[in-house]
């Protein structure tokens, strides 16, 4: 079995707005006449009244009293009355600030500028190796399981800090080929977004460890390219936590040709760099020294894409540069490959 290539790209695989008249002027004229008719008034309005007093004053007769019985009224004796609320005082209300949404980030700057990148450093969740060997499918996938829970332990705080929500992957190890939501069947390892799995090719390192059972430095090799694989494949559910990954598809999708294959490149490797922050943060309890750690470097620095016909994930010149920033810094901020030069992601 040769260096391990990831699988092929396709759609879903992580490898992942009137003015009124003036009045008229009152004439002064009923003002002299009307004196001198309110005086010929008074006068006979005195005369017919002294007539009218003296006639009654001889046709008055004193009246005789009456007895009157009381009787009681049935109800009330006020006429109840409804009180009409009145209407209440309105109050002046104060203007209230508009409130005004911003915008989306755009896709370039929740790859590029992402808060997870700022983050900080990886504490240690004192992961230690299996000591599962894929000496078949169940022990492959005890192996694979046993990484995966470290990943689930090491990256919540990181990617709730970093504003997204974080949420455990599924595995599934599979062997010859699998059936997935993205884009039917794959060759080899690979992250499906759409249903948050990772899939192991548990068949292929089954093959290979019965092969060179017998070659410790073959078997060790081994070790860290499943280790490295599952850490490199959470790196792209990392990203897809994040918006990254959704982000880096709608740009990819707007690009053809060798701008296609940079932005694919670009998302490759930083998941390379992911996987590694975990795995300098986790070095001492896992004992990533020695020997597991040579041949941890001995892959990174023979896994590029020269040995396929598409240049989809990186060449073997600078996958080595991603993965020591990653190892050595323990931080995602390391690992931002969409703001670096051409040159360091071809």
């Amino acid at each position: 079995m040769g260096p391990p290539m990831g699988p092929p790209p396709g759609p879903g695989f992580g490898w992942g707005s009137n003015g009124f008249p003036p009045p008229k002027k009152k004439s002064k004229a009923g003002w002299i006449v009307l004196p001198i008719a309110i005086v010929g008034l008074a006068i006979v309005g005195f005369a017919v009244l002294s007539g009218m007093l003296k006639h009654n004053s001889d046709d008055y007769t004193q009246p005789e009293p009456t007895s009157s019985t009381y009787e009681p009224t049935e109800g009330p004796t006020y006429i109840p009355t409804t009180k009409v609320p009145t209407a209440p005082a309105t109050r002046t209300t104060q203007p209230q600030p508009t409130k005004t949404t911003p915008p989306p980030p755009s896709d370039s700057d929740i790859v590029t500028k992402n808060r997870f990148y700022r983050t900080g450093v990886q504490n240690t969740v004192n992961c230690k190796e299996s000591k599962s060997r894929a000496n078949s499918m169940a022990n492959a996938r005890k192996y694979y399981t046993s990484v995966l829970n470290c990943l689930i332990r090491a990256w919540p705080k990181q990617v709730n800090a970093g504003g997204a929500h974080f949420v455990a992957p599924h595995l599934i190890a599979f062997t010859g080929s699998v059936s997935t939501p993205c884009s039917g069947n794959a060759p080899s390892s690979f992250y499906c977004r759409s249903n948050r799995t990772i899939y192991m090719d548990a068949g292929s390192d089954v093959t290979w460890y019965r092969g060179h059972s017998n070659d410790s430095v073959a078997t060790t090799w081994l070790r860290a390219d499943m280790t490295d694989t599952v850490a490199h494949e959470f790196g792209h559910h990392i990203q897809a936590m994040t918006g990254i990954l959704a982000a880096e598809s709608n740009l990819e999708y707007e690009l053809s040709g060798d701008k296609s294959l940079e932005m694919s490149r670009r998302t490759e490797i930083q998941a390379t760099c992911f996987g590694n922050v975990f795995m300098g943060a986790n070095k001492s309890s896992y004992r990533l020294t020695g020997s597991l750690k040579k041949e941890l470097d001995f892959l990174h620095s023979h896994q590029g894409d020269e040995y396929g016909t598409v240049r989809d994930h990186g060449s073997r010149t600078v996958i080595p540069r991603w993965a020591k920033a990653g190892f050595t810094t323990r931080s995602p901020g390391s690992c931002n490959t969409y703001l670096a030069a051409a040159k360091y992601v071809k």
